[in-house]
């Protein structure tokens, strides 16, 4: 007797063969992709921090390299100009301090998905590049 016709004749029964889930089943799904989303995003987040100070690095790096091949034209830093104020990306603003002799790069992070410690990279003329753990 299918579920229609023991429905008319108040039985529980059910014809062999029904598909569907019940509830239960539904609800151990739901829980495990809810676990699978709590492992994933963090590291997700991670990754993503992760290239944005990448972005910021490379920024630097370039920037350095421009400034030293100024350097040999000019010799001098500070006759430099026309340098980007943002990196490629678009996730750091860069500021650059120069004289004849040296210059500091800085490139600050203006989101939230960088960790503390990376907000601010700096580069100087020494190839000194601080924070350290960043680099």
């Amino acid at each position: 007797m299918c579920h229609s016709q023991a429905r008319k004749m108040r039985r529980p029964e059910v014809c062999r063969g029904q598909a569907g889930f019940t509830l239960l089943e539904s609800m151990i799904v739901v829980a495990i992709i809810a676990i699978l989303a709590g492992i994933a995003y963090p590291r997700y987040r991670d990754a993503l921090g992760e290239a944005r100070v990448a972005d910021g690095r490379a920024a630097l790096m370039t920037l350095a390299g421009r400034l030293e091949r100024c350097r040999t034209r000019t010799h001098s830093y500070d006759t430099c100009t026309d340098l980007p104020r943002r990196s490629e990306a678009g996730h750091y603003r860069l500021a650059v301090t120069l004289s004849p002799t040296d210059y500091r790069l800085t490139a600050t992070h203006e989101g939230e998905a960088v960790g503390t410690a990376c907000r601010i990279l700096t580069l100087d003329s020494t190839g000194r590049a601080m924070p350290e753990a960043c680099w």
